[in-house]
């Protein structure tokens, strides 16, 4: 995992985890030493144009309980937060941009069965799926 140096507004530096290189083994150990709260909602929203609905249907919530979250998340939900977060990360990376990445994933794809990748979303098997087929295209898959 990497971690990068976010200067927040007072001057202060703290270290934030860039979840795009997050391994499975990684988000268990991710979850263990952070606490995965609301901020990890906005942070995901802030990676797509995907609406609040899109968002709270991969996660299996409703719109209204997501935007109401405020503190710490359960252990299902943080460890889909976290995953998703990692693959719009991810995906922002290979693609150079989110806008890319939001039309690949709402497009058609041969490498998932002729759906769009955007349909395996809403678990967390498919979230590492195609967290899996994006680290294939950073190595040079055609996918």
């Amino acid at each position: 995992m990497e971690k990068v140096k976010v200067k927040q507004p007072s001057n202060t530096v703290r270290t934030q985890t860039v979840l795009r290189d997050l391994k499975d083994v990684d988000v268990l150990v991710f979850m263990d030493h952070n606490d995965i709260d609301a901020n990890y909602l906005k942070g995901i929203k802030k990676l797509t144009r995907f609406k609040d609905t899109m968002i709270a249907g991969w996660l299996h919530i409703s719109p209204r309980t997501m935007r109401s979250y405020k503190s710490v998340l359960n252990k299902k939900l943080s460890e889909q937060v976290v995953m998703l977060r990692a693959v719009f990360e991810k995906g922002k990376t290979v693609f150079g941009g989110a806008e890319a990445f939001d039309q690949w994933l709402d497009t058609s794809n041969f490498f998932f069965d002729g759906k769009k990748p955007i349909a395996f979303l809403d678990t967390t098997s498919g979230m590492r799926y195609i967290f899996d087929r994006l680290t294939g295209m950073e190595y040079g898959d055609n996918i």
